[in-house]
């Protein structure tokens, strides 16, 4: 599949930038540069040509009509917090910035609907609903700064979705734009229909590559009024594994049902310090059973009790309060956080393995720095136990052979472990670009051409989201070249920032500016592009830099413990200096 996509002319800019209004378009390279960043993927020039932030569906329509007709590929964006650069921009052209998008249209109690646009971050949508007493229970760790329509774009699951399920789950109906302009309503508001072909399920879970999704109805449920949530440390999988498996033989369904392998836990129980650390290091199960009955809990959590303990657990710990609860779960929140700070870099994985083969993945996947002699790689896994794994690769990428070694470990992970296994390359993260290149390995040549038919079927032209597997079967060149902030003398840039975005929805300046090049990350970015000396220090980059108001609510967000605001500062002495310099 062999396409030439075009420049975007001076005249169809300005065609572009009479559709969102002067406000909302940008063609600064300084600004265009900080969307080139997402989680794990730098390639500098993967930077788009345009930034545009629409209003509504009407401006999307039209947007796309446009760039359809001059063959210039468009990609969605959300928060950019996607782990597989599912938001990257390979062939550059134009970014769809969809944060402004942010809605909530409508809650339908006595319906069990919410209608959102795409934009509305999934906390604040809890949040809202949490008055009504109901809720939306996909969660996904990046839950504080995630959107729907990322969420419904990649089909996010989270740590319920043991007993609640993914994000299709909840999906009743979506308006969704065509590569063409046209703009089709899938999906029924009903809790029940099959007047047509699942059209609509076709769109969830594809990540923005047959249609740029506008408005989504959810169905919602009654919160849970009671949770009971125990804590276990064993000293072997296997023993934790057949608790798991004992507990679905007994008919007991968790809302949370988390795992942590050694190496996760002594960085977690380093970090959060306290009585973590006269915990003994093992492999943790956490265990919560929730329900609307105090009885109910309370049975179901004495049957899962009697027996993960009959499986000899090292020690076990039951919340009695909210409190303990909180503290307790966030060692599970704490899990990538913890190993961002074991190595200056950080790289999480996503693939699916059944419970039957979840001792021996895990096995293999401890073992794989010894199998491809990697010396300073080291490989944590954390993950939901319906086998949803998320092996954590921690390296120095500013280490060249670190780097090749990382490429063999995620080589061997999908095609000696993963795909050999019968698991799947990605269970809630997305294929991405990053495994794109393994999508033939699991599915075969004939289902990978059937994506590719359907893909131009509502797509003719390739122009959306293009480089994703899902469709798109050309080869991208393996880039996995993360490129941290080189170490300074001054120290000011050193830093274990994983890019994950955390801190971005609080960010004032990115409130009022709007676009990436405002937020902590994207100044982050920005320096990046200065000490590697891919930009200059000119009065924008000034202007982006002084409109931070140094308040550290990013420091208050950020997973890594990154003191953002105060290399702002330190930057922002650093530039002066400079510009006396000039004078």
């Amino acid at each position: 599949m062999n396409l030439d996509y075009n420049k975007i002319s001076e005249p169809i800019q300005e065609q572009f930038k009479k559709i969102v209004g002067k406000p909302f378009f940008f063609d600064e390279f300084e600004i265009r540069w900080t969307y080139a960043f997402g989680g794990n993927i730098f390639k500098k020039d993967w930077i788009p040509d345009l930034i545009l932030i629409p209003q509504n569906s009407e401006q999307i329509s039209k947007i796309l009509k446009l760039a359809n007709q001059n063959k210039i590929p468009v990609t969605p964006r959300g928060s950019g917090t996607s782990l597989s650069a599912g938001t990257m921009t390979p062939y550059n052209g134009i970014v769809l910035d969809l944060n402004q998008m942010n809605r909530i249209i409508s809650i339908e109690i006595i319906n069990n609907l919410v209608e959102v646009e795409p934009g509305v971050i999934c906390d604040e949508l809890n949040e809202r609903l949490k008055t009504h007493g109901y809720f939306f229970p996909p969660d996904p760790a990046s839950s504080s700064v995630a959107t729907i329509g990322g969420m419904v774009a990649s089909n996010a699951g989270g740590v319920q979705a043991f007993k609640y399920g993914v994000t299709k789950n909840y999906v009743l109906y979506i308006e969704v734009v065509l590569a063409n302009g046209k703009i089709l309503n899938l999906g029924t508001k009903v809790l029940k229909s099959v007047s047509s072909y699942n059209i609509k399920d076709l769109i969830v879970g594809s990540e923005g590559t047959l249609g740029v999704i506008t408005k989504i109805g959810l169905r919602i449920i009654p919160l849970p009024k009671y949770k009971k949530l125990g804590f276990f440390i064993f000293e072997t999988i296997k023993d934790l594994t057949n608790a798991t498996i004992e507990l679905r033989k007994k008919g007991i369904v968790p809302n949370l049902l988390e795992f942590m392998d050694k190496l996760t836990v002594e960085a977690v129980f380093n970090h959060l310090g306290g009585e973590f650390l006269n915990y003994p290091k093992g492999y943790v199960l956490i265990a919560e059973v929730d329900g609307n009955s105090n009885n109910e809990v309370e049975e179901n959590f004495s049957i899962l009790f009697d027996v993960i303990i009959q499986k000899n657990p090292i020690l076990h710990k039951i919340a009695t309060n909210p409190e303990e609860r909180e503290k307790l779960i966030n060692a599970r929140k704490s899990a990538l956080p913890a190993l961002s700070r074991i190595s200056p870099s950080c790289c999480l994985e996503d693939c699916t393995v059944q419970i039957s083969n979840f001792v021996e993945a895990i096995k293999k996947i401890e073992e794989i720095p010894k199998k491809i002699k990697a010396k300073n790689l080291k490989v944590a896994v954390f993950c939901h136990m319906e086998g949803n794994l998320h092996p954590t690769f921690m390296f120095n990428e500013n280490n060249e052979q670190d780097v090749k070694d990382f490429e063999k470990a995620i080589d061997y992970l999908y095609k000696e472990i993963i795909i050999p296994l019968g698991g799947t390359l990605t269970g809630e993260h997305g294929i991405g670009r990053i495994k794109s290149p393994y999508l033939e390995l699991e599915h075969g040549t004939d289902v990978v051409e059937l994506m590719r038919k359907i893909k131009k079927l509502f797509d003719p032209n390739i122009i959306l989201n293009p480089g994703i597997g899902k469709g798109d079967n050309r080869k991208l060149k393996k880039i996995w070249n993360l490129r941290n902030l080189k170490n300074q003398p001054n120290k000011i840039l050193e830093l274990n920032c994983m890019r994950c975005g955390f801190c971005n929805i609080t960010c004032p300046s990115k409130i009022y500016y709007k676009t990436e090049a405002y937020t902590p990350r994207g100044r982050l970015s920005i320096l990046n592009g200065l000490v590697h000396g891919d930009l200059k220090l000119n009065d924008l980059i000034i202007d982006i830099f002084h409109a931070c108001t140094l308040c550290g609510l990013c420091l208050t967000k950020c997973p890594a413990g990154v003191k953002t605001h105060e290399i702002f500062e330190k930057a922002r002495e650093i530039i002066h200096k400079n510009l006396g310099k000039r004078k």
